[in-house]
């Protein structure tokens, strides 16, 4: 299947000619009950996304956290099949690097949209959690240099193995420099993590590698590191650039190998000057928030698809797998998760 993406301030906004409260209106008065909603297949309406959902849409229409037997709208993820068993509207929301199947569902947000297509909204995973981790927006008066002049090198934090240019990465960085990896994947600290965040804080870099790469896939793995006043060493979405500055960032995917961009990091690390110009970029174009961050942005969609009336296509189901359009087949797949697998055991063994 080809893909395309659609730019954060190019995604179809498919009812702006509908104001928001001729929209409560019109559902008022075809509903004189709540809409119900239930979340399913990872998704909970305690989290903090899926409250914000539910909280943008109370403010423009009646609606309510229901029970999945009770609901008129189901909203699930990629951790499970019981949506399988709902027969009204459904819409679907993941941030991992999966391609929306409209065979399953009536909207997808996902990082990566299909162009062309008004039920495909790109909404990549780190505008799921920046609004309740922090804004990137700098402050007038914003002064990084405290983070210039930290002592530590380099923190690594994950525990999916399976990620091979991400595992490739470390091992080539941690023999020229040692990073310090506090995740339970090439852990060298001995000892859980009990505060993300607070670890970051302490280091002048952090490598930021997604699993995965593709369009739009961007994580927390590059927002923490700059809430954090740390300098992302990124790889991942080619297309980070649209949303983010790069200069806020090192971009492994702009090198010719690996080894070039280590080479590049090295030298950056020896001068205070170059690590100062990384972390006074505004991590945003112009210190604005990209569209996919906004409250309308995310709730127009859902409101078109309720008061639209819109019926429940005709559902087909197969066997999904994450990241399975990044891999050549499954059989490349399973081999590949089983390597990564086999060097974080051994890495566990001290076979490093």
């Amino acid at each position: 299947m080809s893909v395309e993406t659609i730019a954060a301030d190019t995604s179809p906004d498919p009812i702006v000619s509908l104001p928001l409260m001729r929209i409560g209106a019109i559902w008022g008065f075809l509903q004189m009950r709540p809409l119900r909603i239930a979340f399913s297949d990872g998704l909970s309406a305690e989290k903090p996304f899926e409250s914000r959902i539910l909280r943008l849409l109370s403010q423009r229409l009646q609606a309510v956290a229901a029970d999945f037997d009770q609901a008129d709208l189901l909203i699930y993820s990629d951790f499970g099949r019981r949506h399988q068993e709902f027969k009204g509207l459904k819409v679907y929301i993941t941030g991992e690097n999966m391609v929306p199947d409209f065979a399953e569902c009536d909207l997808a947000y996902a990082p990566m949209a299909l162009a062309g297509n008004p039920r495909s909204i790109r909404l990549p995973y780190y505008a799921q959690v920046l609004p309740h981790l922090g804004s990137l927006v700098r402050a007038a008066g914003y002064d990084p240099s405290e983070s210039a002049t930290r002592t530590r090198f380099c923190s690594f934090v994950a525990s999916n193995p399976r990620g091979a240019a991400r595992n490739r990465f470390f091992k080539m960085l941690h023999k020229r420099k040692p990073l310090v990896s506090a995740g339970r994947h090439f852990n060298t600290t001995g000892q859980p993590l009990a505060d993300k965040l607070g670890f970051l804080r302490d280091f002048r870099f952090n490598l930021a590698f997604e699993n995965s790469s593709s369009p739009g896939y961007v994580t927390e793995k590059l927002v923490e590191p700059l809430l954090m006043g740390v300098i992302p060493i990124y790889w991942g979405a080619d297309d980070v650039g649209n949303d983010f500055n790069p200069e806020c960032m090192i971009d492994v995917r702009k090198f010719a190998d690996f080894e070039q961009a280590i080479d590049h990091i090295l030298a950056v690390d020896e001068d205070p000057a170059r690590r100062l110009g990384h972390l006074r970029a505004t991590p945003f174009h112009g210190n604005r928030e990209p569209a996919c961050l906004g409250d309308d942005y995310l709730v127009r969609p859902l409101l078109e698809l309720i008061t639209s009336q819109a019926r429940p296509g005709l559902r087909h189901y197969s066997e999904r797998r994450l990241r399975a359009h990044t891999y050549e087949s499954k059989l490349h797949q399973t081999f590949s998760s089983l390597r990564c697998r086999i060097e974080s055991s051994l890495w566990k063994l001290g076979w490093r």
